[in-house]
This record gives C-alpha cells, structure tokens and sequence, in this order.
C-alpha cells in the first residue's frame, strides 16, 4: 500500500512539475520587459537531467529492487516520509509562486525583478522556491533511499546555493532595501538558515 500511495504522490508531483515549470519558462516570458541579472546558465540542462532522474529513479525504487550498495534503507515509513516531504515541497512551491507573481526567472536564465517582493512566504524566507524545490529534491533522496538520487540532491543543492549568493549580492546592488530585508528574514528555514 505505502509504495502505491507513494507513487501517486510522485508521479503526480512529477507531471504537475513538469508541466508548470514547462508553462513557466516558455519562450521566455519571465524576460519580457526586464534587465538581464547575473546567472548560472550551466545550470539549464543538468537541472532538468537531474529532475527527470531523480523522479524516475525514485518512482522505480518502489518496485524493482535495487543492489544493497546503492540503496541506503529498505524503510517503507521512510519511503513515505520522503514522498510526503516531496509533496509539501510542491505544494509550497505553488504558494512561492503566487507571491512571485511575475518577478520569477529560473536560477540559469535569471532577471531583475521588477520590486522587491516580502510579503507572504517572502517576508520570513528570502528563497522559498528554491527552499521547496530542495524539499522536492531531498524527498525524493529520502523516499527512494538510492545513493545516486542522494547524489543528485547535493548536486542540486550546491548549484542552488550557488545561485543564492549570487542573487544577494545582485540584489543588494539593485534595491537599497535589500540589506534591510535581508536582515529581518532567513535564506531557506525559519530560525535555521
């Protein structure tokens, strides 16, 4: 049962990803009207790989077993746990979005944001789409148990950190309110980071 509802959840989390980065990121639209800003354009075809992969990957460790040196647990509650997380990460990245609104541009495509926006899940976490497409990624890590996913995550999370530091310092160029917020908000977890 728990590898059933578990790959609903990642399946459906895939598809509706899939799609909504897809309707996102078409012919550019988040450029129209702005200024180009500083961006990792390395990061344009490995992110996808590294999508693609991790779901996939994840989805079949529910059903085929893997060789015991690439798998780190045979947990089912884990394996829920991950899937769960993966959910919350999408579901918040809807949230992200809404309060974005039309100041999103992916980390390897980036662009000015037409004003600072801290309301919503932006006035506590300066970086929450990156924060719950890290809980994405780490979810699948930990619902699949593959060490090859696990890689894929850290990957992901060095190119994501990466793209923080360079974005603060883009910003607190451009808005002199940026220093400002930055202090009265975390990167990614409340009271963590």
């Amino acid at each position: 049962l728990i590898a059933i509802v578990s790959t609903i959840i990642i399946a459906f989390v895939f598809i509706r990803m899939a799609f909504s980065y897809t309707q996102k990121r078409a012919h550019q639209r988040y450029a129209r009207n702005k200024l180009k800003a500083p961006s990792i354009s390395s990061f344009r075809h490995l992110s996808k790989v590294l999508f693609v992969f991790s779901m996939l990957l994840t989805i079949i460790s529910f059903w085929y077993p893997f060789p015991d040196y690439l798998v780190l647990h045979h947990s089912q509650v884990v394996q829920l746990t991950g899937a769960l997380l993966v959910l919350l990460g999408y579901t918040g990245l809807g949230y992200a979005f809404n309060a974005l609104d039309d100041n999103y541009s992916p980390l390897f495509d980036a662009y000015k944001p037409m004003n600072l926006v801290t309301t919503g899940l932006y006035a506590t976490v300066r970086h929450p789409i990156y924060a719950f497409n890290l809980c994405v990624s780490f979810g699948l890590a930990l619902a699949s148990g593959l060490i090859p996913v696990w890689i894929a995550a850290i990957i992901g999370l060095v190119f994501v950190l990466r793209a923080v530091f360079i974005e603060e310092a883009y910003l607190n160029a451009e808005f002199k309110q940026y220093a400002a917020y930055c202090n009265s908000t975390w990167r990614f977890i409340p009271y963590i980071f």
